[in-house]
């Protein structure tokens, strides 16, 4: 291989995006509300009107805008009215139906017929039409309760602003039958509701530390049954608990969950024969954060393959959980690896990461699969621009390097300034700010990720200040470099 062929593979592969003839898009659900929630949302507490008098406004919209009575679009979790003060943007929920009948004769009674077990992939859309049914005996506390609703509402949402319902779904379904696995993610909810009021209220950060002392001591139970270790519901949790970590700040224990959670991956898939999208949903979920781990942080990302053993008709699309195609991963493990190097790399690995070649996903709507292009088009530039500034050590005035730096900000105003898409692109906005001089640039940058503190993201707060502090010690070193001194781990994930 040369060095020739590894540029010239990831700066083409934004020319099969946009000229590829299955860039034709679908509208979805996705497309037209990309905050939509799982399936675990019910209006069972409302009763019904009164014949001959329609609503004269929406009831179902945020706690500011039904005290005001002003019409609310929905928007999730902070809708428009509410964008400037979102600390009261609140939406109900009810997760145990209530027995209340509107006035009126009592129906017929329905005869009694058979039911089929219930799929939990299938979502809870069901649930919240059977008024006496508890979905699940762990939800028994008025506080499990309404942090599931931030979940299923707030949290879920935001942090996979582009994965499949299928995956939301099966998420919260899973975590309603498994004890650690729904505290792990109650502690998320926590967390997150905490940031989104601003000021990180004590009841949720005494709630955070009850549900994740759970979480890890259940874990830690199913680890010691060989049959519970090996269901995904198990590595899900200590994946869970590593985004917290994450998102939270905990430097000093995150890659110890990420070690586990490769361990269990990998015994997961080595033992199933089957390839359900949950699992396949996780495995993907778990590489997007080991890579950026990798390429972001002081060790390089891991060799674990575990994408290999999964259909490859994937990796020709941009992927809904990581933001970019997975064929860019093998690229950025090497580039990262190679970045940790001293000697001069070899010419044929920069020709390796210039052929990839997407085609367009035609699985959501058209404004959120255009946004996925430009996401997809910030990692490969992104790409470059450490190849060529980490690998090459090319100055940061260096034409290429200054080319690179714009086809990222390109593809950044590409995508909409408080899309939740923008979540997906922590890294390629962070290595941006770090490159470019110019204020102009740095303040699109700041906004952007101003933008996203704003929906609850714990790590792009930290981020931003770790690239204010970069801009002001003015350092002449490559800013990984710089952290490396300042002894500060960073997962721009």
């Amino acid at each position: 291989m040369s060095r020739t062929r590894l540029a010239q593979s990831i700066s083409t592969s934004h020319q099969a995006i946009i000229h590829h003839p299955s860039a034709s898009f679908t509208t979805s659900t996705l497309c037209n509300s990309p905050h939509t929630a799982p399936s675990l949302m019910g209006r069972s507490d409302l009763t019904a009107l009164p014949p001959n008098r329609p609503s004269q406004r929406r009831r179902d919209g945020c706690s500011e805008c039904r005290r005001k009575k002003v019409k609310c679009d929905l928007r999730k979790p902070v809708c428009s009215r509410c964008t400037r003060y979102p600390r009261g943007c609140v939406y109900t929920l009810s997760i145990i139906g209530s027995n209340r009948r509107p006035a009126g004769p009592a129906p017929e009674p329905r005869p009694a017929r058979a039911t089929n077990k219930l799929d939990p992939t299938l979502g809870l859309s069901m649930l919240t039409h059977q008024p006496t049914l508890t979905p699940s005996p762990y939800l028994s506390s008025t506080e499990s309760k309404f942090f599931m609703h931030i979940l299923a509402t707030q949290t879920a949402p935001v942090f996979f602003p582009a994965a499949p319902k299928l995956f939301l779904d099966g998420l919260i379904s899973s975590a309603l039958d498994t004890p650690h696995l729904l505290a792990a993610l109650l502690a998320s909810a926590c967390s997150h509701h905490g940031r989104l009021v601003g000021g990180d209220t004590q009841r949720s950060r005494m709630a955070c530390l009850k549900f994740t002392n759970r979480a890890i001591s259940g874990l830690g139970a199913a680890l010691m049954e060989p049959e519970q270790m090996l269901r995904p519901e198990t590595a899900m949790t200590a994946m869970t608990l590593c985004t917290n970590d994450v998102c939270n700040g905990n430097m000093q224990v995150w890659r110890t969950h990420l070690t586990g959670v490769m361990r269990l991956l990998t015994a997961l898939v080595e033992q199933s024969n089957t390839r359900d999208p949950l699992t396949t949903c996780l495995v993907k979920w778990f590489t997007a954060m080991d890579v950026l781990a990798g390429m972001s942080g002081s060790a390089g990302p891991s060799d674990h393959g575990l994408l290999n053993p999964f259909p490859q008709t994937g990796h020709s699309q941009v992927d809904d959980i990581c933001g970019y195609s997975l064929s860019l991963v093998p690229a950025l493990t090497r580039i990262g690896h190679l970045a940790r190097r001293t000697q001069a790399p070899s010419l044929d690995i920069l020709l390796e990461a210039q052929h990839h070649s997407p085609n367009t996903a035609d699985t959501h709507g058209p404004t959120l699969a255009l946004e996925l292009q430009h996401t997809h088009l910030a990692f490969v530039h992104c790409a470059l621009l450490h190849l060529h500034r980490r690998v090459q050590h090319l100055p940061r005035h260096h034409p290429t390097v200054r080319a690179d730096l714009l086809h990222i900000l390109t593809a950044i105003q590409n995508i909409r300034p408080f899309s939740q898409t923008n979540i997906l692109i922590l890294w390629p906005v962070f290595s941006a700010g770090c490159e470019t001089t110019e204020p102009s640039e740095r303040r699109l940058i700041h906004a952007r990720m101003t933008n996203m503190r704003r929906l609850g993201m714990g790590n792009f707060t930290r981020a931003r200040d770790m690239l204010e502090a970069f801009w002001a010690a003015e350092s002449a070193l490559p800013w990984d470099l710089y952290f490396i001194q300042q002894g500060v781990e960073l997962v721009l994930f």
